[in-house]
């Protein structure tokens, strides 16, 4: 008799002992299916051994989960703080070496000026004013950013790299703390030139932060929990960004307002010794004993049978991933398959760098008010990671950001007709800045199930190298001038991010992929 029929006849019986029977049987029917499959050798291909064995969600991955998205804080406050920390303050000309104007303008560079007064800033002293970044250094605010995003480029690929060959938390506790040494050096910085060469290095440790949270998440959840896990992870880089208000606030000058991150940043480096080491890693690097110990740990704190690992390292599923090797960023181009893929997510990744960074800048300048605005874009990034959830769960990875993709363009395109001090102008960069931080969250979902797990970091970190390298031009498009200037190039990239789009496959609710056998 086949299970369904038991479990229907079981609900017609009456008392509790008949209940009990017939559970029992079912149990042993479906032990019997079970190994006769085994034995006739049929498995299910699409059948998870790490989700099998711990469970697709429970409190051990809600702990990695919240460990892991942490990270995601030192990451922001470092990428973001720009916003405060070049914040566009007034300065007037106060000495001059031949005649003076009649009227000196406010804001107004002069050739034969010898001295600026600025007014009243964000700071007592600002970074602006402390190393004079005016008219002719002007460009050296932005490259303040620059600089931490081209460090961020080479940390991703850096960092991506060693998560895939020595493990993913150990890639994040190296990160984590190489990023608070290299802040506090940056706080007390005694020269423009050695700021940047400490910020630099912070882009660099940043990218063990950018790189490997996601997945390390994304590896111990079940496929049908990765939607909202990948949107958690993202989860706190509006809260991120709120907190800089805070931070800018109450802090005297740039340099304590530097510290006061650094101070907490270190409390949350402490919360990285805690995690875990990925299972799915060790598995695929041939590191049975440890990946058995891990589950153990977490079968326990799920309140589940221990005796599932046991049943699962002796089964076929979990074999198939257990040949050591060593992957190099060549096998990302091994197949055609490998390098369709890798080289189409790159641009994808550049579009939402400039957009998510670039947007983010631009958007404090269409309001006078730069404490509300962040504050404004900060709070509105935490419903779009369940909005974002949604639809990749509804829709699908591939339609989400395409859509998405296409409302970016949209808005900006209309950003371009709209007065810059209007109070529609602010909205519609709210809109388009909504929409770019809904596809970053499908992007990380999307990238870590496109490739094998000896590849998925290091593919990750190229790919989101584009990302940086569009967030290295983000400050320099945000701040052309005339004000519709930024809105047409972002809003044409957009469009360009919709075609590259239509390369990739989808992958909603496919399984992770464990070697390179299955990539030809």
């Amino acid at each position: 008799m086949r299970p369904a029929v038991i479990f229907i006849l079981t609900l017609t019986n009456e008392g509790e002992r008949s209940n009990l029977i017939a559970f029992k049987h079912y149990q042993i029917v479906n032990m019997e299916l079970e190994n006769t499959r085994k034995k006739s050798g049929e498995c299910d291909n699409n059948e998870d051994y790490i989700e099998k064995t711990i469970g697709a969600f429970g409190l051990w991955q809600a702990k990695v989960c919240i460990l892991a998205s942490s990270t995601r804080f030192l990451a922001m406050w470092n990428m973001l703080n720009i916003m405060f920390l070049t914040y566009d303050s007034s300065f007037t000309c106060v000495r001059f070496n031949r005649t003076q104007p009649v009227n000196v303008t406010p804001s107004t560079c002069y050739e034969n000026c010898v001295k600026y007064e600025f007014g009243e800033g964000l700071f007592l002293k600002g970074f602006v004013e402390e190393f004079g970044l005016i008219c002719d250094r002007a460009w050296m605010a932005s490259f303040a950013q620059t600089i931490l995003m081209f460090g961020l480029l080479f940390g991703v690929s850096l960092f991506g790299w060693i998560s895939d060959r020595f493990g993913r938390s150990k890639a994040m506790i190296y990160s984590a703390f190489l990023v608070v040494v290299f802040m506090l050096g940056s706080c007390f910085a005694p020269d423009y030139w050695t700021f940047c060469g400490l910020r630099f290095l912070i882009g660099v440790a940043t990218g063990g932060q950018m790189s490997v949270a996601v997945v390390l998440v994304l590896e111990v959840v079940g496929s049908r929990h990765r939607e909202i896990t990948g949107a958690c992870i993202s989860l706190p880089d509006g809260i991120a960004e709120t907190t800089l208000v805070a931070f800018a606030h109450f802090a005297p000058t740039w340099r304590a307002y530097l510290l006061s991150m650094c101070t907490v940043s270190a409390l949350l480096m402490v919360l990285q010794i805690l995690l875990p080491e990925s299972p799915r890693w060790l598995m695929s690097r041939g590191q049975e004993e440890k990946a058995r110990k891990i589950m153990t740990k977490a079968v326990i704190c799920n309140n589940l049978s221990t005796a599932a690992v046991e049943e699962n390292f002796k089964s076929p599923m979990s074999t198939e991933s257990k040949e050591k090797y060593k992957a190099t960023y060549f096998d990302l181009f091994k197949s055609r398959k490998l390098a369709v893929r890798s080289l189409a997510s790159v641009p994808v990744w550049i579009v939402n760098g400039v957009c998510f960074f670039g947007i983010n800048q631009y958007c404090t300048f269409l309001n006078t008010n730069v404490y509300l605005s962040v504050v404004v874009m900060g709070l509105m990034q935490i419903p779009a990671c369940f909005v974002a959830t949604w639809l990749n769960k509804v829709f699908g990875r591939k339609a989400t950001m395409i859509s998405n993709f296409g409302i970016i363009g949209l808005t900006m395109l209309l950003l371009i007709f709209t007065p810059k001090d209007h109070w529609t102008a602010l909205t519609l960069g709210i809109i388009g800045l909504w929409a770019v931080n809904i596809t970053c969250n499908v992007l990380y979902v999307w990238v870590a199930e496109l490739f094998p797990t000896p590849l998925r970091n290091m593919a990750y970190g190229m790919g989101s190298s584009g990302a940086q390298i569009g967030a290295m031009v983000a400050p320099f498009i945000a701040n052309l001038g005339p004000h519709w200037m930024p809105s047409l190039i972002f809003s044409t990239i957009s469009f360009l991010g919709v075609i590259t789009c239509f390369i990739l496959p989808e992958t909603k609710g496919k399984k992770l992929e464990d070697d390179l056998d299955h990539t030809k």
